[in-house]
């Protein structure tokens, strides 16, 4: 139980709106503080008074980046000794590598602030550990390790269902500013959203997939909703692989041409470039996005 002999009324309410955050969040103690409209100063004397009564604890550890950073832990239960703090670590550790809380980290009430940033990045290419997506049969339970299978040479897309990266052209000469600009936006990512941090080469590589966003006439903003909306709530295990797929599966349409009057064609105007035509469909995901619908509109949409 929270240990309210002492605590300030500010520590109280800080205590409680952090450990209400998920096991696998983005926000540190300040931006907790700065969402209940709290000031510096009373900021400062709610984690001293935290500090004091054992419910608030740091220590150094290697972030994600290979940063040493300052970790820090809240807890609704105060731990006091050193093996009660911890106990208090290992429980919260566990809940933000799984995602959801134990029942260890559920009894202590234990939560790493910004505790996205200190999840290991699988490197690339690597067999590393991998959740378990589907249960297996009842009756086909095994300890084998499988090894993967090779990947498949891919097949042409049958006719009716085009390949999603049919018809993007590589992003070159006067068109390589789309991508440049795009290529600004995934790597801004990092800062928003910590589960999408993408190197440079992904960023560079995915800004050929992106930048016809920019192409077909949308903003920077649609990419970031496309990417950033609705991640799954076990976590983003390939950021880049995640990112490659929202941006195939919500491409916006090609610009709608209209078709000439041939009867007009002794003097022919201008050819009418992509950014001046409009493109966004009525209703589409994108439309339904900044229409504020919500991810599971935007995605029927898609689907439909």
């Amino acid at each position: 139980m929270i240990d309210e002999v002492g605590l300030s009324d500010a520590g109280l309410r800080l205590l409680q709106a952090m450990v209400k955050l998920a096991p696998r969040n983005g926000r540190n103690s300040d931006a907790v503080a700065k969402g209940l409209g709290m000031g510096k100063e009373k900021t400062n004397a709610a984690r001293k008074s935290l500090r004091e009564h054992g419910h608030w604890h740091a220590r150094k550890r290697q972030n994600r980046e290979g940063q040493i950073r300052d970790q820090r832990m809240a807890s609704l239960v105060p731990l006091r000794t050193e093996a009660e703090v911890e106990a208090g670590w290992a429980a919260a550790e566990e809940a933000a590598r799984l995602g959801k809380d134990t029942d260890q980290s559920r009894r202590l009430g234990v939560r790493i602030l910004n505790s996205a940033q200190w999840q290991a990045k699988p490197a690339a290419g690597s067999a590393g550990s991998r959740p378990a997506w589907r249960r297996p049969p009842e009756g086909h339970e095994t300890d084998v390790v499988q090894t993967p299978l090779p990947v498949p040479t891919p097949k042409p897309a049958p006719q009716g269902k085009p390949d999603r990266e049919a018809g993007l052209s590589a992003l070159t000469g006067p068109l390589a500013s789309y991508a440049e600009r795009a290529e600004g936006v995934l790597m801004r990512l990092r800062r928003t959203t910590p589960e999408l941090v993408l190197s440079a080469a992904d960023a560079r590589e995915l800004a050929q997939i992106a930048g016809h966003y920019l192409l077909r006439g949308e903003g920077p903003e649609t990419i970031r909703a496309v990417v950033a909306q609705g991640l799954p709530p076990e976590g983003v295990r390939s950021p880049r692989g995640f990112v490659r797929q929202r941006l195939l599966r919500y491409m916006p349409p090609l610009p709608a041409w209209a078709k000439p009057d041939l009867r007009k064609a002794e003097r022919p105007g201008p050819v009418p470039t992509a950014p001046d035509v409009p493109v966004t469909r009525a209703g589409g995901p994108a439309d339904l996005i900044r229409q504020g619908r919500g991810w599971r509109a935007a995605m029927q949409a898609a689907s439909g």
